[in-house]
């Protein structure tokens, strides 16, 4: 009698001792229904008895998430091990149990009824419905992660990852930003070619917009550029990882071979690690981002509610490099306040840095405290001194130019500006206001000053700042500030006659020299090709606004001379296309880069000279 290969046969007695919880069509149809109702109820204005009809729903949806999780643990050999490889979906379900609780009792003592005066709403019942909605939604993304994650074991390419999924991540926020409920009241419908541009700006973290945030989207759609740039901030990819990686599940060396290249970990090893580490950085530096700002706010801003709405998407903006803000003017209503300021400014740096350099010096500061306690206890018993890690040169190149391009970037835009756009300013506001702009460019896209009145030099030297850009692997754009490094390290082996290019005691391998080369010329023909077109497409505007425009768009810096509004559906289009190339550009030469270095080749043909001056 025919048998089945042993391997094929032990799938198949897996498939059967797998637990099952609802039948997966229903689940499926259940998922379905939920983001519909969420999408209907959130995105659409609807009748009073359609909304409660969309309630049953989130609530029949909620129920049955449930009753799924509880069906598998009911049903599963092994219930701790399910509980080790879904602990997340059983933490949400006690979560959600424990704010229901919380807030019935606030019902009950009458609170409730005073938060929802306080925040606007119109009955205390909402309260529930958010926190049921919240949580369908928060199992909905939780699922699709999961099959997404599935791509990780096929064998895509990880630079190709990385660009389908900003691409579908502008594809999803262009559809949400059509709703009507998208629009602030009152506001004539959004047209399609804006909604790209602002979705496409909100992903690649860019911060052009051709329409003003704070005035023509509501709540609900500044909830979704907030959401957008969060998510393209960090990289979808890595919250597919992350759900991978809490299962518990061991995955398989390819899948954590692309993990690694898209985090840019150093060893298969460390996969974990940086990711963990790069949610809970982003996470944690982002909200105490959000209350220095709350704390810093003027009461003439509204509310408390309003104040908190502000410092959130300020501070989500600020670090993830986005420049997306709230007033027309971005913060030049608060060129003179120090709090704001020197926030926005941490945040920006901070997020420009790259998760590596900040991973690296989190490392080291763990690493250092560690050896003092250990020669604090053993010092009576050996001389030995202490033992101290060192910053890998990733991270000293980095800091170094970051501090280097900080302090000639202030000192280039204030000597320029002091008798112009600095004149009405004491010394100390000019000063900060200077460092403001010079931060900036690289590549978050705030301005306290107007960069239409700049002179031509100060906008000449703005674009130089955004053409370098912040760090590798960061939520920043332009050259990349190692590669800029490297340019100049590289010019002066040239001009010393050295045989490497070194920095700080290391040679630089001649790979990555190539690489900062080839992410130099890249970039200057995308942006001669972009500005090519936009002359053809929009000819009549000026050349030296098109040429700022350009730079912004593809360094994904955001700041603009007031003119992208105006531009032609096609000029959209090219610009749309420029920060889509700027965000997936050089991370997907840098992955090649590391690819071919696996792959080098073991043969070298004949030399011969060539005349090139």
């Amino acid at each position: 009698m025919f048998r089945k290969p042993a391997s094929a046969q032990d799938r198949d007695d897996e498939r059967k001792r797998k637990p099952r919880g609802l039948p997966p069509n229903v689940m499926l149809a259940v998922g379905f229904l939920a983001a519909i109702s969420l999408i209907g109820g959130q995105g659409f204005g609807i009748s009073r008895w359609f909304a409660i009809l969309l309630m049953v729903v989130d609530v029949a949806a909620a129920g049955c998430f449930i009753a799924d999780l509880a069906l598998l643990l009911r049903r599963a050999r092994d219930q701790d091990l399910l509980l080790r490889s879904r602990w997340y979906e059983y933490a949400l379900i006690i979560l959600f149990g424990v704010g229901l609780l919380m807030l019935a009792i606030l019902f009950l003592l009458g609170i409730l009824e005073a938060m929802a005066e306080w925040t606007m709403l119109d009955s205390p019942g909402i309260f529930f419905l958010i926190l049921i909605r919240l949580f369908v939604l928060l199992n909905i993304a939780i699922r699709l992660l999961r099959s997404q994650a599935r791509l990780l074991a096929l064998g895509f390419r990880a630079e190709y990852m990385l660009m389908g999924s900003f691409a579908l991540l502008v594809l999803v926020g262009w559809a949400l930003l059509m709703l009507p409920r998208a629009n602030a009241p009152g506001i004539a419908p959004i047209p399609a070619i804006d909604a790209l541009f602002t979705a496409t700006s909100a992903v690649c973290v860019t911060g052009l917009t051709v329409r003003d945030t704070g005035i023509a989207f509501s709540g609900f759609g500044q909830t979704i550029i907030a959401l957008l740039f969060q998510v393209g901030g960090m990289g979808i990819i890595t919250f597919v990882a992350l759900v991978s990686l809490l299962s518990g599940k061991a995955l398989s060396v390819p899948q954590m071979v692309t993990l690694r290249e898209i985090v840019n970990a150093h060893t298969i090893s460390e996969v974990k690690r940086y990711i963990l580490g790069i949610v809970l950085i982003t996470l944690g530096i982002e909200l105490i981002g959000a209350l220095l700002l709350y704390a810093s706010l003027p009461d003439s801003l509204g509310t408390g509610l309003l104040r908190a709405k502000w410092a959130i998407f300020h501070a989500i903006s600020a670090f993830c490099n986005a420049g997306f803000g709230l007033h027309a003017d971005s913060l030049s209503g608060y060129v003179g306040n120090w709090g704001i300021n020197l926030t926005a400014m941490g945040l920006i740096v901070i997020g420009g840095l790259g998760f590596p350099v900040l991973l690296d010096i989190l490392a080291l500061r763990i690493s250092t405290f560690s050896a003092y306690r250990r020669w604090r206890f053993f010092r009576h018993r050996t001389d030995a001194p202490i033992r101290r890690s060192r910053l890998s040169l990733q991270t000293r190149i980095t800091l170094a130019m970051t501090a280097v391009l900080i302090l000639v970037g202030t000192a280039g835009i204030w000597a320029l500006e002091a008798r112009h756009l600095l004149a009405p300013f004491s010394v100390p506001v000019q000063g900060l206001a200077a460092m403001f702009q010079a931060i900036t460019p690289r590549t978050a896209g705030f301005n306290t000053l107007d960069i239409s009145q700049m002179r031509t030099a100060t906008q000449l030297w703005t674009m130089a700042l955004m053409v370098i850009g912040a760090g590798p692997v960061s939520t920043g754009g332009g050259i990349k500030t190692v590669a800029f490094g490297v340019l100049l390290l590289t010019l002066r082996t040239f001009l010393t006659g050295r045989k490497e290019v070194e920095a700080f005691g290391r040679a630089i391998p001649p790979r990555v020299v190539h690489a900062a080369v080839g992410v130099f010329i890249i970039y200057i023909l995308v942006a001669g090709i972009t500005l090519f077109f936009l002359t053809i497409t929009d000819p009549q505007m000026a050349l030296r606004d098109q040429l700022f425009e350009t730079i912004s768009a593809l360094s994904t810096v955001g700041l603009s001379t007031g003119i992208t509004q105006h531009f032609s559906d096609g000029g959209k289009l090219l610009l749309c296309a420029a920060m889509f190339i700027g965000r997936i550009g050089p991370l997907t030469l840098a992955m090649s880069v590391i690819r071919s270095a696996r792959s080098s080749q073991h043969y070298r043909f004949p030399e011969e000279e060539v005349v090139v001056s």
